[in-house]
């Protein structure tokens, strides 16, 4: 049977259990190019998952990412995806320049905030914080938001990051509305 899963990004890791997207030709890729043009058929996705890889995309790119995934995913399906939190990551810079501890070297803290920079698409296009998540998710037709590791840990969806606090992403699942138009 095929996937009813779609990993957007997945990079050179892709999560097994899913179709894989991503801009580069990776091993493992299934669908090359952008995820705001995969043309799944409307309601037809159970799951999408990003990790690390809405922060890649512009402002405007999020935003048809995230109306597209809507539109691709059934009834009650849910999107998992993480972002780094900006206001902390810009904190942990603060921090570093005022002569405070910080919990990484300064150059990790850079490549959280402006992309790792190892291939073409590894640069960081856009900034989050989970005020701005809510609203952009509100309106590309998302209501029903959770946010919190644990959603993916239990899940067994696991990477370095989620099991190191001070390494602040925002986690979270966004889930489509049940066909009658009420959020499940």
């Amino acid at each position: 049977m095929i996937s009813r899963k779609l990993e957007i990004g997945c990079g050179q890791s892709p999560t097994p259990g899913y179709i894989h997207n991503d801009v580069n030709a990776f091993p493992g890729v299934d669908i090359v190019g952008v995820p705001w043009e995969i043309d799944f058929p409307d309601n037809s996705l159970e799951e999408a998952l990003a990790l690390g890889s809405i922060e890649h995309m512009t402002y405007a790119q999020v935003r048809d990412t995230f109306k597209n995934v809507h539109r691709m995913l059934a009834p009650g399906g849910a999107f998992y995806f993480d972002v780094p939190d900006i206001p902390v990551w810009c904190r942990y810079v603060v921090d570093y320049f005022a002569g405070r501890s910080i919990p990484f070297t300064i150059d990790h803290v850079f490549s959280t905030l402006y992309g790792w920079q190892r291939w073409p698409g590894d640069e960081h296009k856009s900034g989050w914080w989970q005020a701005r998540l809510e609203e952009e998710l509100r309106q590309s037709g998302f209501h029903q938001l959770k946010f919190g590791v644990e959603l993916f840990l239990e899940r067994g969806i696991e990477r370095n990051r989620m099991k190191r606090p001070q390494d602040a992403h925002i986690y979270c699942k966004a889930t489509k509305g049940l066909a009658n138009g009420k959020d499940g």
